[in-house]
């Protein structure tokens, strides 16, 4: 095996491992050195131990066998007093010349040779000696030998066989194809003659084979012949194969048509030569129908009024091979069939030729969805059968349909205009967003106009669609008017006007306005009206209110930038003098550059900029920026408050001073940034148990940061416990030293790159479960260390993991709560799955609102699945309406399948916001004087 390979490192010279040291060195690929790492706390590890004989094949008449009995310590420790007990095997005799390569040599008393000794971290001891096989003994000669040590858990068992003869020696077995058949469906038999001793040469052999019984024979294969009942088959063949070679007979019947659940038993056959008969093993199989599970899912989910929805149907087969399916879905009310399948009027249908065993197929149709929403949509009405009769029944599924969700926005241009009724004209702009799922037929817009004269004539939509109407009376000095009209989802829908409109009334502080209004009726249901208003004034000062952008989160010692924006919202500045916005350096940071036209100064010993901007008018804008450079020294979580920074400009027509606006306090997060996106990957990372199995794993060691890092350190602890390090372990760049349990590399990585190690492990034979390799990365600019997983499975059963998050968190008291679930398989295909989920205290569940066709019963959510493939992930959403103060525990949610297997997921609390009912009075910043 490749990781016992691997070990023979250990025979290397210290001169000769300073030799490859240098040739790896100059490598672009840096290779592992076998090192001497500090080995961690652990115990010894024996299990790979081995033995080996030569030859494994001798003659008759006095045969010498080398025993090579080799003890390996992969674990995490010295193994003190290991025993080897070894009986010398019957029909030989020692030759009294057993060494051991490390402590005393063995010992050899009353046919038992024993050795005591240590084992070393990451080391071994290969005992060795002879025997001669008594010259007339002809056989197997097996021979077995017994290491134990106070620290593993059970003793290790070594074994190796020699064949003695001057024969051919044939073996005789048996398979058969498909592993599960059905009735009146073909089954082929396959025997095998495999040849363990000396080679053959022009051997005849006789096979015969009795058919099973509720069986009919319907082929036999080269050489083979059936008597005249068809009872029984018989191959000659004259057999010449070397020492381990083998050659196959054949024969195909049909199964009779018998119930399932039948065992087809296949025992009396045998092998015939000039060297004896060899019987066969026994050999039975169960014939059974077809099993058939069918389920269904729609996308999207959840569907929306007037648009498409997909229906995909998916058949599971875990019995014996099905042929001519027929699956029929009734189409439901409610919709309307556009394509996929056959259709009848009614219902939809597809033919499937065959379907073997685990296998699925899926099949899909499309329908149109009428103008509803708020209501179920029933598909309850769908099946599948197979020529063999076989049928399965799926279950309801109920769709709940939404409508359409509407985002509402108003704008005028300009903000702000002089006193006067005709000093100026102000153009509204209303738009309305679909967001969906729901597409809106016939939806109605109120557009109302305060002190805004806008005629019906005025008004255009874009696209150009609907129409408009005068709509009820506003109040006074208001207009409004009505469009109706289709809006899709995800579409806009803007209205305006193609000229300015003048306004009524022209006092200082009046206020003028455009709102819309949108709804929609589908069936007995209305959308939730909404709205968005604008206001513009009637003044002759202006308003500049700063606002400030820059990255949420930033490394210690990165360079960010802010960009600060002035927007009037008041009439034009008057000039000059001219705008200004200044911003004071926050604390912790060091001013780098400085944008175009901006002046740096210090005011109270604090460094700031400032920047001179151009007249605006209503409704404009200017952005101008500079950048610092955070402290390196900062610790994760360290608070960089921006809150210093003002727009001031002078208002001739009013007071004749300057104005102040100082702008809302802008926050950005240190965060270490860097080597924590470094990661691991396990390649594969699912295997069945058995010999031989290997794993890749890759460490990703990742810079994100704008800064090369020097002297980088991974460390990684092997899973020994049930894996061996194959020693083959590779960098891009960097040192790397290893031993048989752990690995060391230092090296430098670039700023904005990665650097990789990659190494296999050869697993355990047999051994079944999660494999988890992990690896800690150090370096200075850390401030915890980064550790990195991967895990592999092996085993031949599925894994589940259910996760769950909630949305919003914080939730307002007395509004909806949606919770998402996640059940993903990592390990083989699960059949019969079930998710389930308490709804928890202080909510209400949505009626109708658990996607999938989930189903409430007794407080308690329920979705089944028939499979989960292996790497598949299922989400199952639910919606709740939160009706209490306290934090919300979701705690009882489990996912199980058919095989056995269970796992329950971690607790989700959401916080909850109790809203507040009180008044908030405006705060206007005005500030006289000179600043």
């Amino acid at each position: 095996m490749k990781h016992r390979a691997g070990l023979l490192l250990f025979a290397l010279t210290t001169g000769l491992l300073m030799m490859l040291t240098a040739l790896f060195l100059a490598r672009s690929v840096t290779r592992a050195i076998a090192a001497p790492i500090p080995p961690p706390e652990g115990y010894p590890k024996l299990s790979i131990s081995m033995m080996t004989v030569s030859p494994t094949l001798a003659n008759v008449g006095g045969a010498r066998l080398e025993y090579v009995i080799e003890i390996i310590n992969t674990g995490a420790y010295t193994a003190g007093e290991v025993i080897l007990t070894n009986v010398v095997p019957t029909n030989t005799v020692y030759n009294n010349d057993a060494l051991a390569s490390s402590g005393a040599d063995p010992i050899f008393a009353a046919g038992t040779l024993s050795w005591t000794g240590e084992i070393g971290f990451d080391n071994r001891v290969a005992v060795s000696y002879s025997v001669n096989v008594l010259p007339a003994f002809e056989g197997v000669v097996k021979n077995t030998a017994v290491i134990t040590q106070a620290q593993i858990t059970r003793p290790v068992t070594v074994s190796a066989e020699t064949v003695v003869t001057d024969d051919p020696i044939l073996e005789l077995a048996k398979i058969s194809s498909p592993a599960k058949p059905g009735p009146n469906k073909p089954l082929t038999y396959q025997l095998s003659v495999t040849n363990v001793g000396q080679p053959a040469a022009g051997l005849p052999i006789t096979v015969t084979d009795p058919v099973p019984a509720n069986t009919t024979l319907s082929d036999v294969g080269p050489d083979g012949s059936a008597d005249a009942a068809d009872s029984i088959v018989t191959w000659s063949r004259s057999l010449s194969l070397s020492t381990g070679a083998a050659t196959v007979f054949t024969f195909t019947v049909t199964v009779d048509d018998v119930v399932s659940g039948t065992v087809l038993e296949n025992a009396n056959y045998n092998l015939s030569s000039e060297l004896g008969i060899v019987d066969g093993t026994p050999y039975t199989t169960t014939v059974i129908d077809p099993i058939l599970y069918i389920s269904k899912s729609t996308l999207p989910d959840p569907a929306g009024s007037n648009r498409t929805m997909t229906y995909t149907i998916s058949v599971l087969n875990l019995g014996s091979l099905a042929t001519n399916l027929v699956i029929t879905d009734v189409v439901p009310p409610d919709v309307d069939y556009l394509s996929g399948g056959s259709f009848d009027g009614t219902s939809v249908s597809w033919t499937l030729p065959k379907l073997d065993t685990n296998e699925v197929a899926q099949v899909s149709f499309v329908v149109s969805i009428n103008d509803i929403a708020g209501v179920f949509i029933a598909n309850e009405s769908y099946q599948v059968c197979s020529a063999e009769g076989v049928c399965a029944l799926g279950s309801a599924l109920n769709s709940l349909i939404l409508g359409p969700t509407f985002e509402a926005a108003a704008a005028l241009d300009p903000v702000a205009k002089k006193p006067g009724g005709g000093t100026g004209p102000v153009t509204p702009t209303l738009t309305v967003h679909n967001l969906g799922p729901g597409s809106a037929l016939a939806a109605t817009a109120k557009l109302s106009f305060g002190r805004i004269s806008v005629n019906l004539s005025d008004l255009i939509a874009i696209p150009d669609r609907g129409t408009f109407s005068s709509g009820p009376g506003c109040g006074e000095n208001c207009k409004s008017y009505l469009w109706v009209g289709d809006i899709a989802a995800g579409e806009t829908i803007t209205f305006t006007t193609l000229e300015g409109q003048s306004t009524i009334g022209g006092d200082e502080g009046n206020i003028y306005s455009a709102t819309i209004t949108i709804t929609d009726t589908l069936g007995l249901t209305n959308t939730l009206p909404v709205r968005a208003e604008a206001d513009g004034h009637v003044t002759h000062l202006s308003n500049l209110i700063p606002s400030k952008t820059a990255p949420l989160e930033i490394a210690a010692g990165q360079v960010m930038t802010y960009q600060m924006t002035v927007y009037n919202s008041g009439l034009s500045t008057d000039v000059p003098p001219y705008p200004t916005v200044t911003d004071t350096i926050p604390l912790s940071t060091t001013l780098v550059e400085v944008g175009p036209g901006g002046e740096v100064f210090t005011v109270a010993n604090r460094t700031a900029v400032s920047f001179t901007l151009p007249a605006l008018g209503p409704g404009e804008s200017m952005s101008q920026w500079f950048s610092v450079r955070v402290d390196p020294g900062l610790v994760s979580g360290t608070l960089i408050v921006n809150d210093d920074y003002r727009s001031r400009w002078f208002n001739l027509e009013g007071t004749g001073v300057y104005s102040s606006n100082t702008g809302v306090p802008f926050t950005t997060t240190v965060k270490e940034i860097g080597l924590i996106d470094s990661f691991k990957t396990v390649s594969p990372t699912l295997l069945m148990p058995g010999i031989g199995n290997e794993l890749t794993y890759t460490i990703h060691v990742v810079n994100s940061s704008p800064m090369p890092l020097q002297g980088v350190v991974v460390n990684d602890l092997m899973p020994w416990q049930h894996s061996t390090y194959s020693r083959d372990a590779v960098a891009s760049a960097g040192q790397i030293i290893s031993d048989i349990v752990s690995l060391s590399w230092i090296g430098d990585v670039g700023a904005y790159s990665e650097e990789l190690i990659t190494f296999t492990l050869g697993v355990d034979d047999f051994f079944e479960g999660p494999l988890t390799n992990t690896a800690t990365i150090t370096h200075s600019t850390l401030m915890t260390n980064v550790v990195v997983q991967a895990v592999a499975y092996i085993t031949d059963d599925p894994v589940l993991k259910i996760t769950k998050t909630a949305s919003p968190d914080p939730v307002v008291m007395g509004k909806e709560l949606l919770y998402t679930i996640y059940v993903a398989n990592l390990g083989q295909q699960a059949t019969g799955l079930v998710v389930t989920d308490t709804v928890p205290s202080g909510v209400v569940y949505i009626a109708g609102s658990a996607s999938s066709g989930g189903v409430l019963a007794g407080g308690l959510l329920r979705w089944e699945v028939p499979v989960l493939t292996v790497g598949e992930t299922r989400t199952f959403t639910f919606r709740v309406k939160v009706n209490d103060n306290r934090p919300i525990v979701n705690e009882l949610y489990q996912a199980s399948c058919a095989e056995g297997v269970f796992d329950w997921g971690e607790p989700v609390v959401t916080e909850v916001i109790v809203p507040y009912n009180g008044m908030f009075l405006p705060i206007i910043n005005r500030f006289a004087g000179n600043r």
